[in-house]
């Protein structure tokens, strides 16, 4: 029997009196990658910030490596689970090479240096990336698309066996999406358990991951992306008509302009 490395059972989270997350349950086998989609505002960042331990759901439980995450200490916590938000703003001015090394810091303390180990998990991530001809340049200074791959490296530097990601994609070109999402098929082969938010149902299909599509905090399908992502689950997500294409290569979203035209 797998043991589940995410368990999420009948999780409800409100702000004040909104309820946002709504008797929420699904189990992420380790090595495994699940996009969460839904239109705006249906609960996916909410959602992953309860994974992470930062949201307290007012019920259910969330556990990882078969613990509660409300019993996880923060020092285990990120050595367990590294996280790529969907924004970062820094009110210091640190460069590329100084934002991706404090992926280390969970493994080597604050005030500690870096080991020629740690100088080369950092090499070995920024090469992968791209990231390290820009090691000097102010982080603040970056544009939308290197701030998130950069962010990805300082993750991917945390060397955790559970990845979140928040959007990593929004800013990125198409070849820089390609890009991760090869990076992301190659560190699950390895064993990392990926969880990400992304609005673009192709980055499942092509990775023929799992899914979790959300609609007003509940969960509408959640299984294989080509089981469950087909046209009707898609209009009813997003009120929207796109077409399902299945090619030789696999099926992707083709957006259909022609049906419910806005007046």
């Amino acid at each position: 029997m797998i043991k589940h490395n995410i368990h999420i059972e009948n999780i409800c989270f409100a702000y004040e009196t909104e309820l946002i997350l709504k008797h929420l349950s699904m189990d992420i086998n380790p090595g495994s990658i699940c996009f969460i989609m839904g239109n705006n505002g249906s609960g996916k960042t909410t959602l992953l910030k309860t994974i992470l331990g930062f949201l307290v759901p007012q019920q259910g439980i969330i556990e990882i490596a078969g613990k509660k995450v409300s019993d996880i200490d923060k020092p285990t916590m990120s050595r367990l689970v590294s996280y790529v938000p969907q924004a970062i703003h820094l009110t210091t001015d640190f460069s590329v090479i100084d934002y991706i090394s404090l992926g280390r810091t969970p493994h080597i303390g604050m005030f500690n240096k870096l080991s020629d180990e740690d100088y080369q998990i950092i090499e070995r991530v920024s090469l992968l990336l791209e990231v390290d001809e820009i090691y000097d340049v102010p982080f603040n200074k970056l544009s939308g698309g290197q701030k998130q791959m950069v962010a990805v490296a300082r993750s991917l530097v945390q060397d955790t066996p559970v990845i979140i990601m928040d959007e990593p994609m929004s800013a990125l070109d198409i070849g820089k999406q390609v890009e991760l999402l090869q990076v992301l098929r190659s560190l699950a082969g390895n064993g990392k358990t990926i969880i990400l938010t992304t609005h673009n149902p192709n980055h499942a299909l092509v990775l023929e991951s799992n899914a979790c599509f959300l609609k007003q905090g509940k969960i509408i399908a959640f299984g294989k992306s080509s089981d469950i992502i087909h046209d009707d689950l898609l209009h009813e997500i997003y009120g929207r008509h796109v077409t399902l294409d299945h090619g030789e290569k696999g099926a992707a979203i083709m957006l259909d302009l022609d049906k419910g035209n806005i007046q």
